[in-house]
């Protein structure tokens, strides 16, 4: 029995400890911060199974689905304050506007609104709508109305050329207008704070299925006009995401078409490009002008996730975005709650939840207490890394070969090299040639991935060579310790290099591979 703890009973609890100090380093990386000055995501209590629409006014968020309306008011400590069901269907697919009380939306063709569930039909026969918290625009083909609430009546406003297809409303009254041109293009027009429109376009954009804007968000600042638009195209089942920037003064508004620059968003934290960035918003994050947007999430666990990223607007090509949110799945319909806190959607395949985070002092400190989603999280973290030192174990099995084949040729040629009582020198030279066997796999291994997930104690300059000698020495300590006299060179050889390679997997293979 003491035999077997020396042969096996060692190497296994070493092998043990590297296990944990992987699973501790999860439970460390879930407390976490996006940001220094972010919370970590914080989930509000609230799922559906399709996906809400949202809606924001007087300090309380309205989320519609399925039939009801959800109103949330979200405190300074990113608790739910107070939850009201409203029992009003909302038409997919339409914007909608409310102030808690009555609810205006597209319903059959007409403009309606809904209070003390009574319906009232304010316009017949629109195409369709879009609302900001303090403005309601509809259409009529290509005629715009504004529908005034406080004095409930409607007024026109403007007639183009053709059909309108969009209108996305500004919290000060203006609005940038979609105007069909074909099938497959629209021209934009703008609108002040006094309704006057345009009178030409000063920008076309594409809308056929297969390249076409989707999210779009606008600015005004010393008599400039800055625009962000995103467009979605498909290309031989690939899809992509791309970014432009359009700016002009005012009173050059329709001179001519413009054509958007190209803005491509880089991850601060790590000086990787953000790919697929979408839903760019303009909003105001400590106290500076910013863009929120979301893109791929780069950090450990982030399997296909789209996570919410903010970077300060300035007027250049390349943006630094840096990661806000925690939540690993899909972020969608990111809505700023407040000049320090945001919410969205994380949908994670069958489910939308809202979650959000906060720059309140006291949210950014509790959000670090770990909690059964947190533990969880690492430890399904965990465990799919040491799946990946899977990976590792059928990528590295070649370092063995040389050493075989040495000991095999020795067996057959001279076998008078195993002969010698104790260790022969033939098991000693197969060792070091194996010893020598990871170093060029361990120099590509340690790759930017590497770097980005493996913890600190295994990343300084030169830690590739010293964790190999260290996990050597380790080796040959417990090798002489635990090697039987009675084995033969094959079988001391082997042991050696099953101790290695275990040791190898539980302490550096778990960061090679991304599996996520």
């Amino acid at each position: 029995m003491r035999e077997k703890l020396k042969v096996f009973g060692i190497p296994i609890g070493i092998m043990l400890l590297f296990i944990a100090a992987l699973f501790f380093h999860q439970l460390l990386l879930v407390k976490e911060l996006p940001q220094p000055n972010w919370s970590r995501s914080l989930p509000l209590d609230y799922t559906a199974k399709e996906r809400p629409q949202v809606f924001q006014n007087n300090g309380e968020l309205y989320i519609s689905s399925k039939g009801k309306i959800h109103a949330f008011t979200i405190n300074d400590e990113m608790k739910v304050a107070d939850e009201r069901v409203i029992d009003t269907t909302i038409t997919r697919g339409y914007p909608f506007w409310t102030d808690g009380n009555e609810f205006i939306y597209y319903k059959d063709g007409g403009l309606v609104s809904t209070r003390d569930n009574e319906d009232q039909i304010l316009s017949k026969e629109i195409t369709g709508l879009g609302a900001s918290a303090n403005h309601i625009y509809y259409w009529r083909n290509e005629q715009l109305y504004e529908y005034n609430v406080q004095e409930d009546s409607s007024r026109e406003v403007y007639t183009f050329p053709s059909q309108i297809s969009e209108i996305h409303a500004g919290d000060n009254g203006s609005a940038i207008i979609q105007v069909k041109q074909d099938d497959t293009h629209d021209y934009v027009y703008y609108m002040n704070d006094n309704r006057e429109v345009s009178e030409k376009p000063f920008l076309l954009v594409n809308t056929a299925p297969n390249k076409k804007v989707e999210g779009l968000t606008f600015k005004v600042t010393d008599e400039r006009l800055t625009l962000l638009y995103n467009e979605k195209s498909r290309t031989q089942g690939t899809l992509s995401y791309s970014t432009y920037k359009v700016q002009v003064p005012l009173q050059e508004m329709g001179s001519s078409i413009l054509s958007g620059s190209k803005i491509e968003f880089v991850n601060k934290d790590t000086s990787e490009k953000l790919a697929s960035a979408g839903g760019v918003q303009f909003v105001n994050v400590d106290g500076k002008e910013s863009v929120v947007f979301t893109s791929e999430g780069q950090r450990i666990g982030d399997n296909s996730a789209m996570s919410l990223y903010a970077a300060p607007f300035q007027n250049q090509g390349i943006l630094e975005g840096s990661p806000l949110s925690t939540t690993k799945h899909v972020t969608y319909s990111p809505v700023q709650l407040t000049d320090e806190a945001l919410v969205w959607f994380n949908y994670d395949g069958g489910t939308y939840e809202l979650y959000g985070a906060s720059q309140n002092d006291q949210v950014v400190s509790e959000s670090t207490n770990w909690s059964k989603r947190s533990v969880k999280e690492a430890l399904n973290n965990g465990v799919l890394m040491m799946f990946s030192s899977l990976v590792t174990v059928l990528t590295s099995f070649y370092w063995v070969l040389p050493s075989l084949f040495l000991l095999i040729l020795l067996y057959i040629f001279r076998p008078n090299a195993f002969e010698k009582d104790g260790i022969s020198w033939a098991e000693y030279v197969s060792i070091i040639i194996f010893m020598l066997m990871p170093i060029s796999y361990t120099r590509n291994a340690m790759n930017a991935y590497f770097y980005q997930v493996a913890p600190e104690y295994l990343v300084f300059p030169g830690s590739g060579y010293a964790l190999l000698l260290l996990i050597s020495v380790i080796t040959w300590v417990i090798w002489k310790i635990g090697r039987d006299p009675d084995w033969g060179s094959f079988a001391g050889a082997f042991y050696f290099m099953g101790i290695y390679i275990l040791f190898y997997i539980t302490s550096i293979g778990p960061y090679i591979f991304n599996l996520f």
